[in-house]
């Protein structure tokens, strides 16, 4: 193992063991492989994810089952996944979204009576997050982590495959070295990506940037998420790419900075959480308590779209994950990738009411007094349909 791999593989335990991969998609791409699926088989996952999820299920031959998530915290719903599972069913997905825990428990009792793999998808989530004692990443057979620009922490682009099971393990350790380095061309302009990223990306720009960096991306001269082709179901070539030498250095940084990053992030939840809660706006009394550091801190919302163009006017960073049930896929292009429309329907309320805050390492207290102040002055909450 990289001096990286090893180091995030030991946060678990000495009996763990991590795969580094250029991005995070492509560790799941792996894990994927690793169980052998064969033609057909079924993945359940959660119908509020990013595209490249259900792709990478696609992309080894199995066929992806959308169960719908939870009003409460926007993860699957055990009880949706109960009513997916067939004779075809080998593996659940379970997402932690924003950064809060699925309802691991009973996802597990559900697989384990059911004789199916659980994986963790962790890339909303800080390495180290703690749910009941135990770490995120570690209540399953095996899960993937995000390094991408806008993850808990970035090494540009980039992926963690970690599992305590020693045959996928082998099997994962076999694909990895069958995979290729990415060109040169690529980790170049990744890294030199990553530095105008640490130097000159602040909250003030978010909107500026966005706009921007998706337009270098459609042009080729940005090494970004997602390409148009890859959204619309085309493997893309660096489906098959390793970690590359400059992210593990970076990834090692990182691991450095948790501490900080961690409580910077319980800081941040804790001010935006005691504001609304000030204005009698509901909240989760539990989010980003007792070992969780969130992501990002959803919020639903009346009138999102309207609010999302004044935050946009206004340069005030408001995030929108996700604004379709498989984003950023519109809900007319799902079938696509066998999502039929109207079957998540939680997940399709959330994603026209659930917006999200930042809580990076950027966002100082001045950023986020006057994000709360402009949430609050705009718009009110919003109720997302219950299952």
């Amino acid at each position: 193992m990289q001096p990286y791999e090893a180091r995030f593989a030991n946060i678990f335990g000495r009996d763990y063991y991590a795969f580094g991969f250029w991005k995070a998609r492509v560790a799941l791409y792996a894990i994927l492989k690793s169980l052998d699926l064969q033609r057909d088989d079924e993945v359940i996952l959660p119908g509020y994810t990013c595209v490249v999820v259900p792709n990478s299920v696609r992309y080894v031959g199995a066929k992806p089952i959308y169960a719908d998530i939870s009003s409460r915290d926007y993860n699957i719903s055990p009880i949706s996944v109960e009513k997916r599972i067939t004779t075809r069913t080998r593996v659940v997905i379970a997402q932690h979204t924003y950064g809060i825990p699925a309802d691991m428990d009973s996802l597990r009792t559900i697989t384990e009576q059911q004789k199916l793999v659980l994986v963790e998808d962790c890339a909303h989530v800080l390495l180290g997050s703690i749910h009941r004692g135990q770490l995120l990443g570690s209540l399953s057979h095996a899960a993937f982590f995000s390094f991408q620009w806008s993850k808990p922490y970035t090494t540009g682009l980039g992926g963690m495959a970690v599992t305590r099971d020693p045959e996928l393990a082998r099997n994962l350790e076999r694909i990895q070295s069958e995979f290729q380095s990415p060109p040169t061309s690529k980790k170049l302009q990744l890294q030199f990506q990553y530095n105008l990223f640490r130097r000159f990306f602040r909250p003030k720009f978010y909107w500026w940037s966005q706009e921007v960096l998706n337009r270098l991306s459609k042009l080729g001269l940005f090494v970004g998420s997602s390409n148009m082709r890859e959204l619309t179901g085309e493997r893309p070539a660096d489906f098959t790419w390793k970690m590359s030498s400059f992210q593990y250095q970076a990834g090692l940084q990182e691991i450095a900075k948790i501490q900080e990053n961690s409580a910077h992030r319980e800081n941040l939840t804790r001010y935006y959480l005691a504001s609304l809660r000030r204005h009698s706006w509901p909240t989760d009394e539990g989010l980003g308590s007792n070992g969780v550091r969130l992501l990002r801190l959803p919020l639903a919302v009346k009138r999102k779209t309207s609010l999302l163009d004044a935050a946009r006017r206004a340069g005030i960073e408001i995030g929108s994950w996700f604004e379709s049930p498989l984003h950023p896929l519109r809900l007319a292009e799902h079938k696509a990738i066998h999502y039929l429309p109207g079957s998540c329907p939680v997940a399709e309320s959330a994603a026209r009411h659930v917006i999200n805050l930042p809580l990076h390492r950027r966002v100082n207290h001045d950023d986020a007094e006057k994000i709360i102040r402009f949430v609050l002055s705009h718009t009110s909450p919003a109720s997302v349909t219950l299952n």
